[in-house]
This record gives C-alpha cells, sequence and structure tokens, in this order.
C-alpha cells in the first residue's frame, strides 16, 4: 500500500474590520478584546492548528496504513496537517485512555475498532468506558479475518489444520497481538475445535508478522490488507475467512460456516473508525464527520480498500453512536465463549 505524504496547509487567522472612525475603533478593539480572552477559540475557526490521530497499533499495521491514508485526504480538505502518532500496548487501552482523558477540542482524536470495546471487557480497569468517554465521529471501513498457515504446513484446510494439531501437541503457535479481534478470534477456535496450539501473545504486530514468515508462529487470524498479497504470492496458505461470504480478493478460500466452523463467523469482524473525547462540540464532530466522509470516496481511498477487500463504511456520528452500542452488546459473549477471563 503507498503511502500518501500528508499535506500541511495551515489555516489563516481572521483580521476584524477596523473603522476610520477612532471612537468606533476604540470601542470595536476593546470589544472584540474582551470576546477573545472570553473564549479564545472563537478567534479563528477549526481547525486552527495541526490535528492529531492516535493509533493504538503498530506502524504498517492495516488500520495504521488506513489512517495514513485518511489522514493526507482529511488534511487537504480542512486545510490544516493531519498527523498519525502511534502508540500501541496494552492491549490497545494506552492509546485509548489518552484520547479519552484528552481536551476535547478536536485536536486529538482516536482511530479506533472492535478492540475499544473488546478490550474493556478484558481490561474493565482500563479507566474509560467505550460508550461514555468517547465522541463518535466517522467509521472508516469495516472487515473479516483470514486464518493462514505457512505453505510448509502440510494442511490445506481448517479441518486439516485441527487434525495436525491433534497429531502433534503443543507443536504448533498460534500468535495475536493482546487485545484485539484475532485473540478473540484465536481462542474460540482453540475452545471450539479443540486444537492443542500454544497461544502466543505479541505488543507488536510488526514483530508477530516477522515471526509468521520465520516460521516461529504457524496459526494467525489477520486483516486482509495484510496477508492478501503474501497468500497470492505463495509466501501464506489461506484456509478461511471469517466474513458471511468469501474474500473478493480470494474466491477459492472457503467461508469459516463453509468449514463446519461457524463459531468463527464474525462479519464484520473488525472495523475502524475516529472518535474524539466526550464533550468534543458537535460543530466540530460535523466538520470532521464531513471531510472523513469525503476522503472515504476518494478514488486513492476507494483504489486501496477494493484491492485488500476492505468495505468502506460511510456513516453519520448518530449511525456511529448506533454502531457502537450494538458492539458493546456484541463482545462480552465472545470474550467469554473464547475463555477469556478479565483483569
Amino acid at each position: 500500500m503507498n503511502r500518501r505524504p500528508i499535506s500541511s496547509t495551515q489555516g489563516l487567522a481572521q483580521t476584524p474590520f477596523i473603522s476610520a472612525s477612532i471612537g468606533f475603533a476604540v470601542c470595536l478593539s476593546v470589544g472584540l478584546g474582551l470576546g477573545v480572552l472570553a473564549n479564545p477559540a472563537a478567534a479563528q475557526p477549526y481547525p486552527a492548528r495541526p490535528i492529531r490521530i492516535i493509533v493504538p497499533f503498530s506502524a504498517g499495521s492495516p488500520p495504521d496504513l488506513l489512517a495514513r491514508l485518511t489522514a493526507g485526504q482529511m488534511a487537504e480538505r480542512l486545510h490544516q496537517t493531519v498527523t498519525v502518532e502511534n502508540r500501541p500496548g496494552g492491549g490497545t487501552t494506552i492509546a485509548t485512555k489518552s484520547v479519552a482523558i484528552a481536551d476535547p477540542d478536536g485536536y486529538t482524536l482516536l482511530l479506533a475498532s472492535s478492540a475499544l470495546v473488546s478490550s474493556t471487557v478484558m481490561h474493565p480497569n482500563a479507566g474509560y468506558d467505550a460508550l461514555k468517554s468517547f465522541a463518535p465521529i466517522a467509521t472508516l471501513a469495516r472487515w473479516s479475518h483470514i486464518l493462514v498457515v505457512p505453505p510448509s504446513l502440510p494442511v490445506n484446510t481448517a479441518a486439516d489444520l485441527v487434525a495436525y494439531a491433534k497429531a502433534h501437541p503443543g507443536e504448533l503457535n498460534m500468535g495475536f497481538p493482546l487485545g484485539t479481534t484475532p485473540q478473540v478470534l484465536s481462542e474460540i477456535f482453540k475452545s471450539t475445535s479443540g486444537a492443542p496450539v500454544n497461544s502466543v501473545p505479541y505488543r507488536q504486530v510488526s514483530q508477530l508478522r516477522s515471526d509468521l514468515m520465520a516460521g516461529r508462529i504457524q496459526v494467525y487470524f489477520g486483516a486482509g490488507a495484510a496477508l492478501v498479497s503474501m497468500i497470492e504470492e505463495g509466501k501464506l496458505k489461506a484456509l478461511l475467512y471469517t466474513g458471511a461470504n468469501r474474500h473478493r480478493a480470494l474466491p477459492l478460500v472457503p467461508t469459516a460456516t463453509e468449514s463446519a466452523m461457524p463459531s468463527l463467523t464474525l462479519d464484520p469482524s473488525d472495523w475502524v473508525g475516529i472518535l474524539g473525547p466526550a464533550g468534543t462540540p458537535a460543530g466540530v464532530i460535523n466538520t470532521l464527520n464531513a471531510a472523513i466522509n469525503a476522503s472515504l470516496v476518494s478514488p486513492e481511498l476507494q483504489a486501496t480498500l477494493d484491492r485488500e477487500g476492505d468495505e468502506v463504511q460511510l456513516s453519520s456520528p448518530a449511525e456511529f453512536a448506533t454502531f457502537l452500542a450494538a458492539e458493546a452488546k456484541k463482545w462480552p459473549p465472545l470474550v467469554k465463549a473464547a475463555g477469556m477471563i478479565p483483569r
């Protein structure tokens, strides 16, 4: 995926009109001065300075790449710098909490995913509430996951994988980033199939991917944006897809339901969207929503998402709020089914 340089166009400060009349000028100047002191934010229209998007994942991960593409498009439309800051760790809770406690002024945003709600189930003391601590702004995209193994592993289906794992107990390692959908999918796979594979949690997706390619990890549920090209090049073997329908770029790979593993069917199993801290002004939210939705229909983003098999997800702030409420109900039973104990 090519990265687009993020534009940096600084907004111009507005200069009040001053009358030639000295008396009027004095009155006007005093009045405006008091207004600025009382409400500094009113001096310049939003956005008047750079915007940060905090990403709870490492640089180069699918959510990070989508965040950077979106940031570039947003910058062009808002005429302001939009930067991406990676803060992985804590099962996504470190970055998420930093935005929850940030000033609700529209200049610190969160790239949220399904981990926003699943991680709060696994980390109930994370310091924020998935629904109450944030202001929904816009969704970006949705996708499901692909179960992959190295081409050297002598299996061609999910059933083959289970049989091989049972014949070689404890020999296979299943990797996943902490606090993410792949962790939930991995544990559901283990608990429903009885496959005796080792769970190996990672803090950095980049390290997981390196170990996968080196053969230290043999089983992984990953997003299409990261895996499609490697599967097409023969570097990885795809066994199933967790979506309701087959992946557009991998039509020969069966779904989880077709593989007799319906508990792994999550459609979508992951999504990303932009949130601000609770209390972000409605006008700021609407400005950001319009810029993000316009960015998502840009030819560049459309081409990238189509190539990777992701689905653009346009929404209003209200629609995103409704979606989040449904996700908050969906994930607790899934985490429980996966046997993951809250900490």
